[in-house]
């Protein structure tokens, strides 16, 4: 693939970086409903969710001035209008989600959220599945454009060394 229709190593780290985090978060939020309240492992996992949202709010903002910055690889040719808006959507949604979440989970396990009564841990949980919602489609639609269109669109994101050369 041409170098100009791929993301920086910079984007392409970040983006990665974030999407491995966003996993672990998932698997921290999870798990630690497997443990009793009070206990260490709970409260190891819930201080890890803590520290990973911290750091997935920080590393969203640096992608976010990096994304202002540095132009994305223009979208593979071929795709509708209706597909071009639909994938902007997308990526504005995860961008707003990497914002909001870690916010919205700080919030609620600080004092001034414990003041808000629940809708601030809430809003965090329905957070997480629409997270979950849009990734999953993120996914199809990587899948899709790799596989059924066969347009290179998912090396865009891989690092040069895993891209597909065409």
């Amino acid at each position: 693939m041409n170098e100009r229709h791929r993301y920086d190593p910079v984007a392409i780290w970040l983006h990665w970086l974030v999407a491995v985090l966003v996993l672990a978060q998932f698997a921290t939020g999870w798990i630690w409903g497997f443990f009793e309240r009070g206990s260490e492992p709970r409260f190891y996992l819930f201080r890890t969710h803590i520290t990973l949202g911290s750091a997935i709010l920080a590393l969203a903002l640096a992608r976010i001035g990096w994304r202002l910055t540095h132009r994305a690889p223009p979208l593979p040719q071929g795709m509708s209008r209706l597909q071009r808006i639909a994938a902007h959507a997308g990526h504005g949604l995860l961008y707003l989600a990497i914002l909001a979440q870690p916010a919205l989970g700080l919030l609620a396990i600080s004092a001034f959220g414990k003041t808000l009564g629940r809708w601030p841990r809430d809003l965090h949980n329905l957070g997480a599945k629409l997270i979950l919602a849009i990734v999953m489609l993120h996914v199809a639609a990587v899948v899709w454009h790799q596989f059924i269109r066969r347009d290179g669109l998912l090396s865009r994101m891989l690092p040069s060394r895993l891209a597909v050369r065409t």
